[in-house]
């Protein structure tokens, strides 16, 4: 318990010239069913469903494990606790600081669960069966981040292309504002937009969409234990770099996911070995996760 309380107030202590200057956190109407969180200074993406105002959050019924997996960067698969945190609904709002950065955005979250929700939580590392990522036989066929503006290696929307074309036809019905992040490349690939304000040119990006039934993730300048981590999402497993390549890399995969009806199409571990030159070895691999020792249902403070 001594190692717990240190490591909060080394937390709290690196944050404490900034916090929210206006918070309220309340548990969500009964009838309230709908869950979005919008603003701050995250990217657009699951956890800032608008992009908008990085000057506050407005978040309505969400899930305290939400919340720790902002505040704390962990997959909800590795944070433990009791059952309710994954099913309580909870509204937040807050006002955020002008320039703000995320790490600055996290701790002061970290800081809002240990006051208002009397959080006790602690990091532990446990081996569980995964996979480790080497290198196959025939060599990796991985490509190394061009080293390039980004605008200059985008491919140009108006390049014809028949696979292009048919994934532009299934992203059509996606939202606007992914649209006006994401492009899709000539081979149906989805990429940042040129231009894109979340991923400035060298940045890292990764996404995974589904045309006709196949599953097509993309991993642009990421390091091989960023790659290994977004294999390890689609495969629901943890994966250990074990490649000893160094630098960024781009990786292109494209598999039937096991929840597809039976069809033609390499699974993703037969992908990862033939488009990739990787392979993966089962084996017990080290995970971090967070553990919450303590948290009270009803916030306080407001």
């Amino acid at each position: 318990m001594r190692t717990v309380a240190l490591g909060l107030a080394l937390a709290i202590s690196t944050t404490a010239q900034r916090k929210f200057e206006v918070a309220s956190v309340k548990p969500s109407a009964p009838d309230v069913v709908i869950t979005s969180m919008n603003g701050g200074p995250l990217a657009r993406g699951p956890f800032n469903n608008s992009g908008a105002n990085p000057e506050r959050i407005v978040w309505t019924n969400v899930r305290l494990i939400r919340v720790l997996q902002v505040a704390y960067g962990f997959f909800a698969d590795r944070i433990s606790g009791p059952d309710w945190i994954a099913g309580n609904g909870y509204d937040i709002s807050a006002i955020i600081p002008p320039n703000t950065s995320e790490a600055d955005f996290k701790l002061m979250l970290q800081k809002l669960l240990v006051e208002r929700f009397k959080l006790v939580a602690h990091r532990a590392t446990k081996e569980v069966s995964g996979y480790a990522l080497q290198i196959g036989k025939g060599g990796a066929k991985i490509a190394k981040s061009p080293a390039v503006p980004a605008e200059e290696i985008l491919p140009d929307d108006s390049k014809p292309s028949p696979k292009r074309e048919g994934a532009l036809q299934y992203m059509a019905g996606r939202t606007e504002s992914f649209n006006a992040l994401v492009s899709i490349d000539e081979y149906g690939f989805a990429v940042p937009r040129p231009g894109n304000p979340a991923f400035l040119p060298g940045a890292s990006f990764s996404v995974t969409i589904v045309v006709n039934g196949r599953s097509r993730g993309t991993a642009l300048n990421m390091t091989m234990p960023s790659i290994a981590d977004f294999l390890g999402t689609a495969l629901g497993s943890p994966v250990q770099d074990e490649t000893s390549l160094t630098g960024t890399y781009d990786a292109r995969i494209e598999y039937v996911p096991p929840s597809a009806d039976p069809e033609p199409g390499p699974d993703i571990r037969d992908a990862i070995e033939r488009q990739l030159g990787l392979k993966l070895v089962s084996k017990k691999v080290p995970v971090e996760t967070l553990v919450v020792d303590y948290v009270e249902k009803t916030p306080v403070g407001n």
